[in-house]
């Protein structure tokens, strides 16, 4: 549904499923994302009008620090990234229901050394939390090395390798690896939408 987001800026229709116009409600969820990058924010929007198509949601988008290292080296530490902007979204955006945080960082698992984004959704009324994680993909040595040896961000190996600035923003470096095939907005989706699961699913069968 075509709408204002809570930060003035306006939503596209096609975030709604293709084809399909919700009918008129007067629920609307409101969702403070702690992240002002595109692809990021587009996962949000796309997801949460796909759990619940029949309600109007305002996206606000708002910068915050996400209180760990500029490129995440474990899962614990993207994790915590994640929940600090959540947090952090809904204090700037008093009006939102859920805060969502986005972070994406490296895991090393056996001798192999993978990255994936890690997505958090918190209540504000209830102060539950929702995770989910995307699919991780290998990192090889040309990625790994500039980012161990001198201390650089996967967005900037990708940045210099591809030619390109921004990289992290539209296609992600997940969409340059697949060569267009999986871009990072749709590769954060099924986290996101793991994330959400808790407050979609029936909480008395599935949820503490």
């Amino acid at each position: 549904m075509s709408g204002t987001g809570l930060n003035g800026t306006h939503q596209p229709d096609d975030i709604a499923a293709p084809n399909v116009r919700p009918p008129p409600t007067t629920n609307v969820r409101r969702w403070a994302v702690g992240t002002k990058n595109k692809a990021k924010v587009k996962c949000v929007e796309l997801c949460v009008n796909k759990m619940w198509p029949h309600e109007s949601h305002l996206v606000g988008a708002v910068e915050v620090k996400s209180a760990v290292s500029a490129q995440p080296m474990t899962a614990a530490e993207t994790m915590a990234g994640a929940m600090h902007r959540a947090k952090a979204a809904l204090e700037l955006i008093p009006e939102a229901q859920f805060g969502v945080g986005l972070e994406g960082g490296l895991e090393t698992i056996g001798d192999a050394t993978f990255e994936c984004g890690w997505m958090c959704v918190v209540e504000r009324s209830t102060k539950r939390v929702g995770w989910g994680s995307s699919a991780r993909f290998q990192m090889s040595t040309k990625l790994l090395t500039p980012i161990v040896r001198d201390g650089k961000e996967l967005a900037e190996v990708i940045d210099a390798l591809t030619g390109e600035t921004d990289v992290r923003s539209n296609l992600g470096a997940m969409g340059v690896l697949t060569n267009g095939h999986l871009g990072r907005t749709e590769a954060y989706s099924h986290g996101m939408l793991f994330a959400l699961a808790p407050f979609c699913s029936s909480r008395e069968l599935f949820w503490d």
